[in-house]
């Protein structure tokens, strides 16, 4: 990999990562002493493990229909759906055929 790009990612990795606010609250928490580091460290462990138990849960699971493909992705606010093709209907050139708007 280039060495400037190698450099220029670092850089953004660390500016995000100083603003990242987990890390921010979780400083903000043991500078206060409202928690401590053992604490800490075993809520990350359970973080960890919830994370790990999901990433599980998707890899066994079965591949969803192609109809189920764009379910709770984005607002649908005129209910248009997916059509029986498998595609949102809006992207259906027929589907606003006669119609002055959708």
């Amino acid at each position: 990999m280039n060495p400037l790009l190698v450099l220029f990612l670092a850089a953004k990795k660390a500016h995000y990562a100083a603003r990242d606010p987990i890390s921010a609250l979780m400083t903000y928490m043991f500078q206060n002493k409202l928690v401590n580091e053992s604490e800490l460290k075993a809520i990350d462990k359970k973080i960890y493990e919830l994370v790990e138990e999901a990433v599980e849960f998707a890899d066994e699971s079965l591949v969803p229909n192609r109809s189920q493909l764009l379910e709770n992705v984005f607002a649908d606010p005129k209910g248009l759906g997916i059509g029986p093709n498998g595609r949102y209907r809006c992207e259906d050139p027929k589907f606003t055929q006669g119609t002055s708007q959708v």
